[in-house]
């Protein structure tokens, strides 16, 4: 076998693209370290107050600061937020080492008056700030074949690295039928199947989506093995029949209510035992890393209503639509994946 280099560092070029915009955005247009400076560890909630931003880009933020060592974070301790040494001596007005010119030389990049938008009003930017397509919300564009098939021919390259280390992280369970909400192209299942010779799978896709995964699983030869069912996940009813449902990368494009109905709808819909399964980039239960994973929320926080997810977030909401036994493991490329089981009775 080919021994294949390792493209973590290809992943997290392409997913950290508006990471350095944010930071010049927190400096430049919310000169958010003499704030702190001047106000002392403050809550999550009270900085948002101050500042006039909305929860979720806030939490983003946050979480990519405290990566990047320049905030200090508790989320067990009203998410406390306190000025690191390093924002304090390079971030604040006042300092001799004071950095803040130097960023704000850079605040005419659009991207940045885009990412100073989304923090005051929660509200996603145009993908890939194109304000292409006239809807400007991403999930709305999908219903373009045109911008559909980019899209699934990109998951579907992601997925090439990814996908079998996910089927290997997961190879002890026992899955027959797997449920691949929101799948794509199927790159997943297929992995997932690739050792489970008398396993079946369905991509579960809305259109046109579900016609470019038809288009690529007739042309892999997997189309007598993974069915695609046409459905929307958020209005219609998930079919049954399965003992795994799978989201790899989805979650992370939605808020959090929508996400809660994604899991409260797999409860229901798997069979007693079955398994949820979630891959994704995770942030850490504190909240404070990893960076690349801090830098990828950046990209979901201005495009979608999304972020990356952290393992606690995604573990409490799990145990909330009843699903027990929560795990997360590690997989590739910054990737990790939480299991969590529908009791059997």
């Amino acid at each position: 076998m080919v021994d294949i280099p390792d493209p973590t560092v290809l992943y997290r070029v392409r997913d950290s693209v508006y990471a350095a915009d944010l930071l010049i955005a927190a400096v430049a247009e919310l000169d958010l370290f003499t704030w702190l400076a001047g106000h002392g560890p403050v809550p999550a909630t009270e900085l948002c107050a101050g500042l006039g931003l909305a929860e979720r880009p806030a939490d983003v933020l946050l979480t990519y600061c405290a990566a990047l060592g320049l905030v200090d974070r508790d989320v067990d301790a009203d998410d406390r937020i306190a000025l690191a040494e390093l924002g304090r001596l390079h971030l604040v007005a006042g300092s001799p080492f004071d950095l803040r010119a130097y960023y704000g030389s850079l605040v005419e990049r659009p991207a940045v008056r885009e990412l100073a938008k989304v923090l005051r009003t929660g509200s996603p930017a145009a993908w890939a700030s194109t304000g292409a397509g006239g809807d400007q919300d991403w999930s709305g564009r999908l219903d373009d074949p045109a911008f559909a098939e980019r899209i699934t021919a990109a998951m579907d390259a992601r997925g090439a690295f990814l996908a079998p280390a996910l089927a290997a992280a997961i190879r002890d369970l026992p899955v027959t039928a797997l449920l691949d909400v929101a799948g794509s192209s199927g790159v997943y299942s297929a992995a997932v199947l690739a050792d489970r010779a008398h396993g079946r799978a369905a991509v579960f896709e809305r259109p046109p989506v579900d016609a470019a995964a038809r288009t690529l699983l007739r042309s892999r030869g997997l189309a007598d093995r993974i069915e695609v069912i046409t459905g929307d996940m958020f209005a219609d009813p998930f079919p049954a029949g399965f003992d795994a449902h799978l989201y790899s990368h989805v979650l992370h494009d939605w808020d959090a209510p929508r996400v809660e109905r994604l899991m409260a709808s797999s409860f229901v819909a798997l069979a007693p035992g079955g398994w949820l399964i979630e891959h994704d980039t995770h942030v850490d239960a504190d909240k404070c890393g990893p960076l690349a994973v801090a830098e990828y929320s950046v990209l979901l926080m201005h495009s979608t209503p999304g972020k990356c997810w952290s393992v606690r977030e995604l573990a409490e909401m799990a145990a909330r639509a009843g699903f027990v036994d929560v795990e997360h493991r590690p997989t590739a490329g910054d990737r990790g994946v939480l299991l969590a089981r529908k009791p059997a009775r």
